[in-house]
C-alpha cells in the first residue's frame, strides 16, 4: 500500500481544519482540536498538531500566517471573534433601528459673558414700559456684556387656545412692536451678547402653525426667529426644549420645570425639587429664592425672577401674587461660580 506524501497529508490537515472551523464556529480552538484528533487520528499526530491547524485557519497563529491564510481564502473567523470584531468596529453592532430623538444639548454662554442682565416675561404689547426701562437702565449703568431675554417676549394672545378679545388680532403689529424693542436693545448694547429664549407664550405661535397652518410650519419665513428678524440684530434664539448654562448656574424660562406639584407657593423651592441643581427661571412672575446644601456640602441656589409686564392682565385683572423684577448675574469665567442679584421693581424703583 502506498504511503501518502507529506504534502498530501498537509493538504488534508488544512482541508479538515477548514471544514471543522466552518462547521463549528462556536467551539473553542482546543475543544475543536480534540474532536478533530479523535475523528482523524491517522491524519493528526497529536491534539496539539490538530490545534495548530485550527489556529492557522482562525488567524490565531500570528500576523504573517493570518495574512497568508486570508490571501488564500482559507481564513475562518470564529463566532466569538466575529462578534468581538463587530463590537469593536461597527457603530451599530446589534443592527438597532435609527433613533429620531433630537439632541438637546445645553446652550453654554461663552466665557466672555461675565455680567448678564436677565429680563423675562415682557409680554409685548402688554409690557410695563416703566419697569422695562428700569431694568435696561440698570444694565447700562452696570455695563453688562450679555443680555438674556428669558422667554415670553411676546404675549401672543391671538395664538392662544384661550378666549380673547377680537381687537387683539393684529399680529403684524405684535411682531413690529417686538422688532422695535429688539432694535432699541441692540442700539443700547451694541457689543453685548443677546440671547432670546423661547417661553411658553412664544411657543404658542409655533403650536398655532402646527394645528392651524401645518403647510407653513417648515417654511423658515414663518418661524419666530425669522419673523422677528433676529439675524438682523445678531440675536441668538434658544428653543424651549434647551437650557442655558451660565457657569455653574442653569437658566430656563421655567414652564418645563414648574408644573403640577412642582408649583408651590415658593417657586424657587419648586425649581429646586425638580432640577436638583442651581437654576434661575422666569415664568411665574414672582421673585423668590431658595438655597439648600447636599451631603457633600455643595450649596444649591434656585431663583424665580419677577416679570416686566403688567401685573393686571385681562385674564387675571385682580392678581395679587405677581411682582415685577429682573436679575443681574455675575460669573467668574475661570471657576464658573456665580453671584445673583434678584431685584424687585416697585413703582419704577429697584429693591
Amino acid at each position: 500500500m502506498r504511503t501518502p506524501s507529506r504534502n498530501a497529508i498537509g493538504r488534508a490537515k488544512g482541508q479538515l481544519a477548514q471544514q471543522y472551523a466552518v462547521k463549528y464556529p462556536e467551539l473553542p480552538t482546543l475543544t475543536l482540536a480534540k474532536k478533530m484528533f479523535h475523528d482523524f487520528p491517522t491524519i493528526f499526530s497529536s491534539i496539539e498538531n490538530a490545534r495548530d491547524a485550527i489556529r492557522y485557519r482562525r488567524g490565531e497563529s500570528g500576523k504573517l500566517d493570518r495574512e497568508k491564510a486570508a490571501s488564500s481564502g482559507g481564513l475562518v473567523v470564529s463566532r466569538k471573534k466575529k462578534t468581538l470584531n463587530l463590537l469593536n468596529q461597527s457603530k451599530n453592532p446589534f443592527d438597532l433601528p435609527e433613533s429620531i430623538a433630537p439632541s438637546r444639548a445645553d446652550y453654554v454662554l461663552p466665557a466672555s459673558c461675565t455680567s448678564v442682565l436677565w429680563m423675562s416675561d415682557i409680554h409685548i404689547p402688554n409690557h410695563d414700559a416703566e419697569a422695562l426701562e428700569t431694568a435696561i437702565r440698570h444694565g447700562v449703568k452696570n455695563k453688562v456684556n450679555c443680555i438674556v431675554i428669558g422667554g415670553d417676549l411676546l404675549d401672543n394672545t391671538p395664538f392662544s387656545r384661550f378666549d380673547h378679545k377680537p381687537t387683539l388680532n393684529d399680529t403684524r403689529q405684535y411682531f413690529m412692536d417686538c422688532i422695535r424693542f429688539l432694535s432699541s436693545l441692540r442700539r443700547t448694547f451694541p457689543n453685548a451678547k443677546i440671547i432670546l429664549m423661547e417661553g411658553n407664550h412664544d411657543a404658542w405661535y409655533k403650536r398655532w402653525l402646527i394645528t392651524k397652518a401645518p403647510m407653513l410650519f417648515n417654511d423658515s419665513y414663518y418661524q419666530l426667529p425669522e419673523r422677528l428678524g433676529l439675524n438682523n440684530f445678531n440675536i441668538e434664539f434658544v428653543a424651549e426644549e434647551r437650557l442655558v448654562r451660565a457657569g455653574k448656574l442653569f437658566l430656563a424660562h421655567g414652564h418645563t420645570l414648574i408644573r403640577g406639584v412642582f408649583a408651590p407657593v415658593n417657586a424657587a423651592r419648586g425649581v429646586f425639587l425638580r432640577s436638583k441643581a442651581s437654576t434661575l427661571i422666569g415664568h411665574v412672575h414672582s421673585t423668590s429664592n431658595h438655597s439648600e446644601s447636599n451631603l457633600k456640602g455643595d450649596i444649591i441656589n434656585c431663583y424665580s425672577v419677577g416679570c416686566l409686564c403688567t401685573l393686571h392682565p385681562d385674564y387675571d385683572p385682580h392678581n395679587t401674587k405677581h411682582n415685577q423684577g429682573f436679575a443681574h448675574i455675575e460669573i467668574d469665567p475661570k471657576t464658573g461660580e456665580y453671584f445673583v442679584r434678584n431685584f424687585r421693581i416697585q413703582n419704577g424703583k429697584i429693591y
